[in-house]
């Protein structure tokens, strides 16, 4: 059976954004922005005479990006007609986090694409099962089908409801018309987010296309997404937006010295079999320790724990 990831631990993605794969200087001047994660596209944000070249750089240029700080994700061509199989094989390495496959609508997809993910890992010289794995889903099937889809593999991560801009798959597929508020799409996210952690993917990304220069109306669809359960946010790159999504899904320092609290508590009551603890009139269920963990984890990432 495949072993995942072993040394490529998942992390708390708050800000995740998309960039041109063939423009390394665009994607290493935007990477000073303090996203956390950058997902380099070989697909849409690439034009077809330059895929070639992009996949040359990006093994240079995820090792950048992780001196940098930046977790580097990677978005290949869609299966059909071979080019996913190109992108892979010339795009996994080391520094590679995650690989998300684009327009996913169906189990088989994610098993072919896994297929030829561990052959790429094995051929480069990449631990079998080393690189995660994110659908994408951008179309009413992918929608429909998003709980078998995110249950396919267990290297599926980070997966969730990403909403679309009016020319987007999504909207395209499904015909809504976004609005800075994203009311139109919180069906679809809520649906995917169940979906997703009933197949067992502990750190979603949401998120997606709302206003770009309204920070109120980004701030306002962050937090509905982080309500919602989300743990990040794929958004726009410039700086301020990056910010504001950043502080959402951030936790507060009040909320940090209250899980630091809780955790010595709550271990002692799970190594006792208890399923519950009382503190400060609160009960507080074992259950929430890996939450407790992810938190204190995160803030300590982002420097609200000191070492």
């Amino acid at each position: 059976m495949l072993v995942v990831c072993m040394n490529n631990e998942q992390q708390a993605i708050r800000s995740l954004v998309f960039l041109p794969a063939h423009d390394a200087d665009l994607v290493l001047s935007r990477a000073k922005l303090g996203m956390d994660a950058i997902c380099v596209d070989l697909e849409d944000l690439t034009p077809a005479k330059e895929k070639d070249a992009a996949r040359q750089i990006f093994p240079g240029l995820a090792k950048e990006l992780r001196g940098m700080g930046i977790v580097p994700f990677a978005r290949t061509n869609v299966l059909d007609g071979g080019m996913a199989k190109e992108d892979l094989e010339a795009i996994v390495c080391p520094e590679l986090h995650c690989v998300s496959i684009p327009k996913a609508e169906r189990v088989n997809q994610v098993d072919d694409f896994c297929r030829l993910l561990e052959a790429a890992e094995r051929s480069n010289g990449v631990t079998a099962g080393h690189t995660w794995v994110r659908p994408i889903i951008e179309t009413a099937r992918g929608v429909h089908a998003a709980f078998e889809i995110a249950a396919a593999s267990p290297r599926i991560s980070y997966m969730g409801g990403v909403a679309g801009g009016w020319w987007g798959d999504l909207a395209n597929s499904i015909g809504y018309t976004p609005t800075p508020e994203g009311r139109e799409t919180l069906y679809l996210r809520s649906k995917i987010l169940v979906d997703v952690r009933a197949a067992g993917v502990a750190l979603p990304i949401g998120g997606g296309v709302g206003s770009q220069s309204d920070l109120g109306a980004v701030r306002s669809f962050a937090k509905e997404n982080c309500d919602l359960g989300y743990t990040g946010a794929h958004c726009q790159s410039t700086a301020d937006v990056v910010a504001v999504v950043n502080e959402v899904f951030s936790p507060t320092a009040q909320e940090v010295a209250r899980w630091q609290e809780l955790l010595p508590r709550l271990l002692d009551a799970d190594s006792d079999g208890l399923v519950a603890v009382e503190m400060d009139g609160e009960t507080v269920t074992t259950s929430g320790l890996i939450r407790v963990r992810e938190k204190l984890a995160l803030a300590k990432r982002i420097g609200l724990i000191n070492e």
